[in-house]
């Protein structure tokens, strides 16, 4: 098939806005969600120092629970009980396809261990075994 040529055209092209639009829409988003990511280790926490460890890289799902010194639970900056803190993992394994999830578990070093042993129960209740402490390198 001939495309048609009229006086005074200067040929085909390509209009290039919608792709633009686009790439602006996909540079916003990125922005945004990395920057919720960085709010979920806002909470300003005195993490355990540890002689040895392994630096977690992995693209595992991974659900952050923070306990802070009074032994309370935190999702995203909110304050959850222990049966909410269950949904949410629940949840979380629901949009992975049933799937255990990783969990990384930033904790106070002044937490009392009782709510950290709670925590940990529920992990096995759920079937979740691959759990993660953040905590701080020790600097020698």
């Amino acid at each position: 098939m001939r495309v048609p040529n009229y006086p005074g055209s200067r040929g085909v092209s390509i209009n290039l806005t919608p792709m633009i639009d686009v790439t602006f829409l996909l540079i916003i988003f990125f922005l945004v969600s990395s920057h919720l990511a960085k709010q979920e280790n806002f909470l300003p926490l005195q993490l355990p120092i540890a002689t040895t460890g392994i630096s977690d890289f992995s693209e595992r799902s991974t659900l952050t629970i923070q306990i802070p010194p009074d032994g309370s639970y935190l999702i995203n900056n909110s304050k959850l009980t222990l049966e909410q803190v269950q949904g949410m993992i629940l949840g979380k394994m629901d949009q992975n396809g049933k799937n255990p999830i990783r969990l990384r578990i930033r904790t106070d070093k002044s937490a009392a261990y009782g709510s950290i042993a709670k925590l940990l129960k529920l992990c096995a209740v759920t079937g979740n075994s691959d759990i993660v402490f953040a905590v701080y390198e020790e600097q020698r």
